[in-house]
């Protein structure tokens, strides 16, 4: 299937390209089609050397832990202690075990040594899907600071999350799935209570903290949902119509950057392609669930501009639960299929044979039925109209991935 009529190719060497693109739009979410790529890794970093020294962008927005990553604000603002520490345990998933994270928090902080104010927030929910703990302990710290006599609401939260706290979102789910629904409600209450009692408190001396707190609450509660919502999807039959609580937080976290924020502020985000696309993504055959991207379409229209990153070939990461492993999970290098025939990685294949990267401008062809269908998604392709779910997009030649996957290719 060919690129319709009106898709505009750009070079990706000379970011200017990406800088007309991008036009004024405030919040610009920067894809990838799988996580612990080299180049998708590398490549992001450059964009974001670029947003942020060109077009003055202040915020550096992951698909990470929101409770996690002020470990990485502090640090890129002249904290202490070693990259390969603070991007250990201030990132979720393992996303900061690459050497290339390590490359763009060492920019970030050399940056701000020398004059910038790039600030770093995650934007997901907590303990790599799996724990809310991370999040009602900063709650807790809140609490203990500005209203000691409510801390036994964030220990009684805690304590009730127990039951399926687990180091990942491969393993909590089986852990709810296995509760009876009384003790799920008891979580879900314990969880809503804290929360609607951080909303009854007066904001003490800094509102800020107030906000980032019941964040921290919000994201746990956040956490509880979606895992019912991964239970009604491992159903026999699943809801065509799905939501995911992630998606919802993390379009909230962009919100509340933004609230924190000076006005006029610039944020880059950076998520997965399923996670910035402007329209529902469909992982599941036949379930659609709204994307972080499409909340955040809707609050903004053109002031969001959603770039999707992929690649034609090469061979990519994969992960398989391992309780001795890390945050409980391994990471695995594997080959890459051919590009589907419905594919944009087909439909760039088809017209750029060569070995140079590809930025698309899809907006003009927006309203076409001829352009590609589906996009690489980890090891595989999902369903998209792709033409309407970016506005623009990046395809490279080759993605591999990073040197500490298990099985990559030694550089």
């Amino acid at each position: 299937m060919p690129l319709p009529d009106g898709v505009r190719r750009l070079p990706l060497d000379d970011l200017s390209a990406l800088a007309e693109l991008i036009g004024d739009a405030h919040v610009v979410a920067i894809g990838e089609n799988n996580h612990y790529i080299r180049e998708f890794t590398q490549l992001r970093e450059r964009i974001l050397r670029f947003l942020v020294t060109e077009l003055d962008f202040g915020v550096l927005a992951f698909e990470s832990g929101f409770a996690e990553g002020r470990l990485v604000d502090d640090w890129i603002r002249g904290g202490p202690g070693e990259v390969e520490t603070v991007a250990r345990d201030g990132f979720t998933f393992g996303y900061g075990d690459a050497g290339e994270m390590h490359d763009l928090l060492g920019w970030l902080r050399a940056h701000n040594a020398a004059g910038g104010r790039v600030r770093f927030a995650g934007v997901d929910v907590p303990g790599s899907g799996g724990s809310g703990v991370p999040a009602l302990s900063r709650v807790r710290e809140y609490l203990a600071a500005h209203g000691p006599d409510q801390v036994p609401l964030a220990d009684a939260a805690i304590e009730a999350v127990r039951c399926y706290d687990a180091a990942n979102n491969g393993v909590a789910p089986a852990r709810y799935a296995a509760l009876s629904v009384p003790d799920r409600d008891a979580a879900t209450a314990a969880l809503t209570r804290l929360l609607l009692r951080l909303d009854a408190l007066p904001p003490g001396p800094d509102p800020r903290e107030h906000l980032i707190a019941r964040h921290h609450a919000l994201g746990a509660l956040r956490l509880d949902e979606h895992l019912r919502e991964l239970v009604e999807l491992g159903t026999a039959d699943p809801p065509a119509s799905a939501i995911s609580s992630r998606d919802v937080y993390q379009a909230e976290t962009v919100r509340l950057l933004r609230a924190l924020s000076s006005p006029g502020e610039r944020i880059v985000l950076m998520v997965h392609n399923a996670h910035v696309q402007r329209v529902p993504m469909e992982l599941l055959p036949g379930v659609r669930m709204r994307s972080t991207g499409s909340y955040l379409a809707d609050d903004l229209g053109a002031d969001y501009f959603a770039l999707g990153v992929t690649a034609r070939g090469g061979s990519t990461a994969d992960m398989r639960l391992d309780e001795d492993a890390r945050l409980g999970i391994e990471v695995l290098a594997r080959s890459l299929d051919p590009p589907a025939e419905d594919s944009v990685e087909r439909a760039v294949e088809a017209t750029s044979p060569g070995d140079e990267p590809v930025l698309l401008d899809l907006r003009p062809a927006r309203g076409s039925t001829l352009g590609p269908a589906s996009i690489r998604h980890v090891h595989t392709h999902v369903p998209v109209d792709v033409v309407t779910a970016f506005d623009g997009l990046a395809c490279l030649p080759k993605m591999s991935p990073s040197s500490f996957v298990r099985g990559a290719e030694a550089r």
